[in-house]
């Protein structure tokens, strides 16, 4: 069965209306551009990829991803310079593929991410230093990969990590710079190792540091120049190996 869509922009909302009788199917991922009529440029039922026409595409100025959407697969939103506002990953999406939204860093509104995405991929937000407010990794989260957030510099407050996790990849949290309160690690029995550079340069984070008694070993440089951790640190009996500089400029 074919679908017929509308698209109409009002105050940067797009408006989408199915035929009749195309029900249950979500909504599809749509990108607009810059005109002054925020004319549609690419819309896309079901999941989208580096194939799906939205890559490297700098002249996008709006997205709203669709519920019809799964998976954000690699590199879907990479280099796509020119997306302004807010993003919202809606509760449909499981799984933001590596360099999702590589360097989008004209993203200058909040990020929410839905609650039954599992995994959040390599360099999945890398270099979108424009995101503001608060950073919430939904319970759902099982692994964030390597240099997920790196230079997310413009994410402010606590930082707090939930038990579902189980993996943080090296570098994860690199330069996130603009967070200014506590950080709090999941307690999840398979959480065994902090990644290398895992928290580097996190200088705003705040207060105590724990490390949960799960853990075996902390990578090098992992809270190296954490300068605003001032209270007390918490290593247990289980951790075995604690890298080169991990704690340096602490």
């Amino acid at each position: 069965m074919s679908q017929t869509f509308k698209g109409d922009i009002t105050n940067n909302v797009v408006e989408l209306n199915l035929q009749a009788g195309a029900t249950n199917i979500g909504t599809p991922t749509v990108a607009y551009d810059g005109t002054n009529n925020g004319e549609i440029s690419v819309q896309v039922m079901g999941d989208v990829d580096g194939s799906s026409g939205f890559q490297n595409d700098s002249t996008l100025k709006g997205l709203v991803i669709g519920t019809s959407c799964t998976s954000i697969g690699n590199y879907a939103f990479q280099f796509c310079f020119g997306l302004t506002g807010s993003l919202v990953i809606p509760n449909s999406v499981t799984t933001i593929g590596n360099g999702a939204f590589y360097v989008c860093n004209a993203l200058t509104g909040s990020l929410t991410i839905g609650n039954s995405v599992t995994t959040i991929g390599d360099s999945a937000f890398f270099g979108c230093d424009a995101l503001t407010g608060s950073l919430t990794i939904p319970d759902s989260v099982t692994s964030i990969g390597t240099y997920a957030f790196a230079g997310c510099d413009a994410l402010t407050g606590s930082l707090t990590i939930p038990d579902s996790v189980t993996t943080i990849g090296n570098e994860a949290f690199y330069y996130c710079t603009g967070f200014d309160g506590s950080l709090t690690l999941p307690t999840n029995p398979n959480f065994t190792s902090i990644g290398s550079s895992a928290f580097n340069n996190c200088t705003g984070l705040t207060g105590s540091l724990t490390i949960p008694n799960s853990v075996a070993s902390i990578g090098s440089f992992a809270f190296e120049n954490c300068s605003g951790l001032t209270g007390s640190l918490t290593i247990p009996n289980s951790v075995t190996a604690i890298g080169n500089r991990a704690f340096y400029g602490c």
